[in-house]
């Protein structure tokens, strides 16, 4: 009867052990899916555009193409963010004569905010710290 309690607890041990199911990894999300496929398409276009000599000129041109609206965007961002500095340094020239919500909007053009943002969504208490610091 000793042997056959030792055997069993050897067993489930074992049995134990062996039963190790392989974890799945999450799914992915609808956005994170367009991500990893825009990473993937970047890198296949990065491999194609580092051996320029072997494309045709079909993909040389799309590459090109591609490369040439990458800037104009980026360029883009670039005087969207130019004009908003402009304005904010405008706004600065005129602090004295501005009230403090026309201030915090000042600010807020040099840093937009995130439609999702959590610094959206304050108290009413944390509204009344800030104004009483910029008071003093």
């Amino acid at each position: 009867m000793k042997k056959l309690m030792i055997l069993m607890a050897v067993c489930c041990l074992v049995f134990a052990s062996c039963d190790n199911k392989q974890k799945e990894e999450p799914a992915l999300t609808p956005e994170q899916q367009e991500m990893a496929e825009k990473q993937k398409q970047f890198m296949k276009d990065r491999e194609d555009w580092n051996n320029w000599e072997n494309q045709t000129d079909e993909r040389k041109a799309e590459l090109l193409n591609k490369s040439k609206t990458a800037y104009e965007k980026r360029k883009a961002a670039q005087e969207e963010k130019e004009a908003r500095k402009a304005k904010f340094e405008e706004a600065l020239a005129n602090w004295d004569n501005l009230s403090l919500d026309e201030r915090r909007a000042a600010f807020d053009l040099l840093a937009p905010a995130k439609p999702n943002s959590k610094s959206e969504v304050k108290s009413s208490d944390e509204g009344d710290e800030t104004t009483d610091k910029d008071k003093k």
